[in-house]
């Protein structure tokens, strides 16, 4: 209409066009008015089940969709139709805490979708989604309380009659560590800077005033780091490298400290998880090669971060200060594989995105180097190489000398080589590789020459080189640069393992001359030891005396020497799962921000249900009250409303239904945030008692036992054996034992006979969650192969 005057053909029909689209726009908004008013939208679909298989065969791999497969326990245990057909008739399928027949297995078919739910706000009497509404069903229970919806509440404060709501604990109100802290005063300081170098390069690009510029770029909230699990847990070597290397005292298992990491951000008001971070510290009492190693182990993000350009600059101060904090602990090296997720599979967080892409192998390793080049820079990081020039390029070096670490390539990589090797597989390469490396050695570098320690080392007839190695450095010296190993400028560092290229020292040199020669660089002391220098002015040891606003001593506690448990995020699998079974997805901002609130909820409320039954009649979340529970149908239960109703809708079941009273827990006391020093070493001291108690009552035989409690020990380990409800059914008493087993004995204990109930049981449920880890690890690893492979008979 605006290029065609008045009166013509296109100008009519566009004007008649206009009119009809105004016409509907009204009808669209008079129905949203008595609709859902978030989203506009209606029927809203969760992402589908993940079913992982339990058979031999499958190793913990998905069942497809829209396949059929077979269940029991429940809906705790499936097998794919092949694993099916493989099973015998006969023999009876023992399982962790069951024991069935294949007869008895059910059918079904993996195409069920669930739907978001809905909730009735009380004030205006609408129907919106839960998710849109933020509406938390583990706090309104029983629906006893007022439930108002967004738009309501911002009419009531709006007109100044809405009462002040108590506000739920967030992310800043998680318990703060020594770690945390670090992070994030250091995160934060650095986006001052940089938010302020963005203001003033859009203020001059723009002709705009600094205030004005500052504002755009201080698009998004707060940023909040806290630390939410650190616990110590042990790696078990893999039978065939425990058996090859046996003669030369290889550990068989490695411990290791296990921290992860939350960011979140403060988006319209509401804490965002937007970054996850899992670290591995082996610590200076680890057996080599593991002794003063770090290990990044997985990293996930979903792209809500705002201002979007600040997200790889906050990701990368992350990881620096990490190490910067890593170096002043006495760790040494850190090492970091660098490979993507495949597509289907989820490192930390659920149903990403799908805008959000996968970097490519090539941009992911150049972001880790990018990131490490700036540790250079501020002299956090010394020489940056990788694990086929460290361990595999060296011929005095055999399988032994690799670190071995959890969820890392070189674990699998190397059972699978042994595996081949005493099958008789993989000689022929091994012989080649043997004289490829002959060739080497003649022609090596300077460092290789100085690390045999004498100038007639080449003269020497060559030792016969480890076959794995051998096998392996075959196999990773095309993609050798995935394989990150950088030496920290930790205080025992060796000086060449600080070398840097020549415009690292250039770099460092002018930052020194601008900072007046401030900083100690890498200068030595007496003793040999380097002088640290921090990276943004402070050291560790000044976290001790950190004080709130008003002076009052900050309350921290020492991930290191504490620890901080958390059932579902000690590892990472065991996050997915909560997050798959709840439907908790980051796909939508919406639904980031309700998961978010959630996750907070759980973390706050850490002894409270993870999974909750949802009654298949009304699909409301049983939280309170009774549950009618079949135990011949799967998954079925009904609320008390739908059990009374005559005419609710049961579907297919006509059992008889069990009732079980639903556990309620308190809220917002299970965090250790608030409690001194003094509770909570006698806390852990009163966990090591009941567990020397519970380990005692176990194996104790006597009737006059004259231990104290040693009877009513028995007494709860005999109800623990007996009990038909268990923990996830609401029983208090075996969820008490639980969690001490689960926490503390269940992790120390190798005993195949242990006659303390379900300690078997937490221990294979732990093996599950390990073998989906490890399943997806493998199937990284395959991958990767396959890729570098095929790329090599193309380069041919």
């Amino acid at each position: 209409m605006t290029y065609n005057e008045e009166g013509t053909v296109v100008h009519d029909m566009a004007n008649e066009l206009k009119e009809k689209f105004t016409i509907d726009y009204r009808k669209l908004l008079s129905q949203l008015q008595n609709e859902e008013t978030e989203c506009g939208c209606e029927r809203l679909l969760f992402e589908p089940a993940v079913f992982f298989c339990n058979g031999m065969n499958c190793s913990s791999k998905r069942i497809r969709r829209n396949s059929f497969y077979y269940y029991a326990g429940n809906n705790q245990y499936f097998w794919c139709l092949s694993c099916y057909n493989e099973l015998d008739e006969k023999t009876a399928i023992e399982l962790v805490d069951l024991t069935i027949k294949k007869s008895e297995l059910t059918r079904k078919k993996n195409d069920e979708v669930h739907e978001e739910n809905w909730v009735q706000c009380d004030s205006c009497e609408r129907w919106i989604h839960q998710i849109c509404g933020l509406f938390n069903t583990r706090k309104h229970k029983a629906h006893e309380s007022e439930y108002c919806c967004p738009n309501c509440l911002l009419a009531r404060r709006k007109s100044g009659n809405g009462m002040s709501l108590p506000k739920p604990p967030g992310a800043s109100d998680l318990p703060r560590t020594k770690l945390s802290i670090w992070l994030e005063r250091h995160v934060r300081q650095k986006m001052e800077e940089r938010k302020m170098e963005l203001a003033n390069e859009k203020a001059t690009a723009e002709h705009l005033s600094l205030e004005n510029a500052l504002k755009a770029v201080n698009a998004g909230g707060s940023v909040t780091i806290r630390q939410v699990t650190s616990t110590d847990r042990k790696l078990e070597v893999r039978e065939k490298m425990k058996n090859r290397y046996a003669h030369k005292n290889y550990p068989d298992e490695f411990p290791f400290r296990c921290k992860c990491i939350l960011v979140f951000q403060k988006l319209d008001g509401v804490d965002v998880v937007l970054f996850a971070l899992y670290v591995y510290e082996h610590g200076e009492n680890n057996p080599a090669p593991n002794k003063r190693t770090v290990y990044i182990s997985y990293l996930d993000s979903v792209h809500f971060m705002r201002p979007r350009p600040m997200r790889t600059f906050i990701y990368h101060e992350i990881l620096i200060s990490y190490l910067d904090y890593a170096r002043q602990k006495g760790f040494s090296t850190a090492h970091i594989w660098a490979c993507p997720p495949l597509k289907g599979d989820d490192y930390i967080f659920y149903a990403k995105p799908e805008a959000q892409k996968t970097p490519k192998d090539s941009r992911l390793r150049q972001w880790y180097f990018d990131m490490l080049k700036e540790c250079q820079r501020r002299e956090i990081v010394g020489t940056v190489t990788n694990m086929y020039d460290l361990y595999f390029n060296d011929p005095n070096l055999d399988a032994t000398a690799v670190p071995y670490l959890e969820g890392d390539y070189f674990p699998g990589e190397a059972e699978n080589i042994i595996k081949d090797l005493e099958e008789g597989r993989g000689k022929k390469s091994g012989s080649s590789g043997k004289k490829k490396n002959k060739k080497k050695s003649v022609g090596g570098s300077s460092k290789k020459s100085k690390s045999s320690g004498s100038d007639d080392e080449e003269d020497k007839p060559d030792v016969e080189r480890d076959p794995v190695m051998v096998k392996l450095g075959e196999i990773i010296q095309p993609m050798k640069e995935s394989f990150i190993v950088a030496f920290l400028a930790w205080e025992g560092a060796k000086p060449d393992h600080l070398v840097v290229p020549p415009e690292i020292q250039e770099h460092r040199a002018k930052a020194r001359l601008e900072q007046g020669d401030s900083r100690e660089g890498t200068k030595r002391s007496l003793d040999g030891s380097l002088r640290l220098s921090t990276s943004f002015g402070q050291s560790i040891s000044e976290l001790d005396s950190l004080k709130d606003p008003n002076g009052r001593p900050i309350k921290i506690v020492d991930d290191d020497l504490e620890e901080l448990d958390c059932e579902f995020f000690n590892n990472r699998q065991a996050f997915l799962d909560l997050c798959r079974g709840n439907h908790y997805q980051f796909d939508e901002l919406r639904r980031a921000k309700h998961t978010s609130m959630m996750v907070l909820w759980h973390l706050h409320n850490r002894d409270a249900p993870k999974f909750v039954q949802q009654c298949a009649s009304c699909s409301r979340e049983i939280v309170s009250g009774t549950r009618y529970h079949c135990s011949t149908c799967a998954d079925f239960d009904l609320c008390e409303d739908c059990y009374k109703n005559p005419r609710a809708n049961r579907g297919s079941c006509t059992h008889k239904l069990e009732a079980i009273a639903v556990e309620t827990s308190s809220e917002g006391n299970n965090t250790n945030g608030n409690i001194t020093p003094e509770q909570r070493k006698e806390r852990q001291r009163n966990l090591e008692l009941h567990i020397q108690l519970i380990e005692h009552a176990s194996r104790c035989d006597s009737k006059n036992c004259k231990m104290s409690n040693c009877a009513k020990m028995k007494a709860y380990l005999k109800h623990g054996a007996t009990c038909t409800t268990k923990s996830s059914g609401g029983c208090k008493i075996c969820k008490r034992i639980w969690a001490l087993l689960l926490r503390i004995h269940a992790n120390k204990c190798k005993s195949s006979r242990c006659p303390i109930p379900q300690c078997i049981a937490i221990r294979e449920r732990v093996r599950q969650l390990q073998k989906q880890q490890q399943a997806m690890d493998d199937r990284r690893r395959q991958e990767m192969n396959r890729h570098y492979r095929m790329g090599m008979v193309e380069g041919r």
